[in-house]
């Protein structure tokens, strides 16, 4: 059993947590032709209302949700897959075991491994939504890293694609856009920092929009995307499916903070 440790990120009080995810969780059409989603993992006061208006998009159809995430302490292999049921503050989600084992085998990159989840946020970050949305579901949590090559995730994309064929599987690419500010060592502007991270994030968020997969690795590593290899794997498993912007927002819109700003956007393949 995988126990949260994302503390901070989210409440670990379960009122509290059903009462912030209540205020995220907008009334909008479902849609159930969504075959994947973009959605940021900071923490909910800065991203929730971003992750709140994709994941209210959902329909409760998918048996099995593929989580793409970030390996930020950098441990563990290049692609790791978890083959242990999650817990968060509202109950205990279910691996596939089944479907991850078949993910594994697709590939000579792919790794079971948990030594990568132990620690990490951008996945578990995401369950409480997935929880509240989707009900009755299994997930395969997956780390990513952002140094693998443009034919590395295309490979791969490949595999997982024919994997999961005749599944009711979700994918969501964990990732939060640019990150400025001496703390994350990106400050390449002195003034309009508002201004320059959200237009740095259009360059990247239109790449994916345009279904460049190899723009984007590109234009994501030029700034500090730190999903570059999240969302990489999403758009060579969804190359076909078309992409839509839902939300963008950046964390001044909360903090008032010029001096550290990170930018949140919402994205969805159909």
């Amino acid at each position: 059993m995988r126990e949260p440790v994302a503390e901070g990120f989210y409440p670990f009080d379960k009122k509290t947590l059903e009462d912030i995810l209540a205020k995220f969780i907008v009334s909008s059409k479902k849609n159930p032709h969504i075959k994947g989603v973009i959605t940021p993992h900071a923490g909910y006061v800065y991203s929730g209302a971003s992750a709140g208006k994709v994941y209210s998009q959902l329909d409760d159809i998918y048996d099995t949700v593929i989580l793409l995430g970030v390996n930020h302490t950098g441990v563990g292999n290049r692609v790791s897959v978890s083959l242990v049921d999650w817990e968060t503050p509202l109950g205990v989600v279910k691996n596939d075991v089944v479907l991850g084992n078949k993910i594994i085998n697709s590939s000579d990159v792919i790794r079971a491994d948990e030594l990568s989840h132990i620690y990490e946020h951008s996945i578990e970050v995401q369950l409480p939504f997935l929880q509240k949305i989707l009900g009755d579901f299994k997930i395969v949590p997956i780390t990513v890293s952002a140094e693998l090559t443009p034919d590395i995730f295309k490979q791969l994309g490949a595999s997982i694609s024919k994997t999961i064929e005749g599944q009711k599987a979700l994918i969501v690419a964990s990732s939060d856009f640019t990150h400025f500010g001496k703390s994350y060592g990106f400050e390449p502007v002195e003034k309009d920092a508002v201004t320059f991270v959200t237009n740095t994030d259009r360059h990247v968020i239109d790449a994916i929009l345009e279904k460049n997969t190899e723009k984007f690795i590109e234009t994501a590593r030029a700034t500090t995307v730190c999903g570059v290899g999240s969302i990489a794997l999403l758009m060579s498993i969804l190359k076909n499916e078309k992409a839509t912007l839902i939300d963008y927002k950046t964390s001044y819109d909360i903090s008032k903070n010029k001096d550290m700003i990170v930018g949140y956007a919402g994205i969805v393949f159909e």
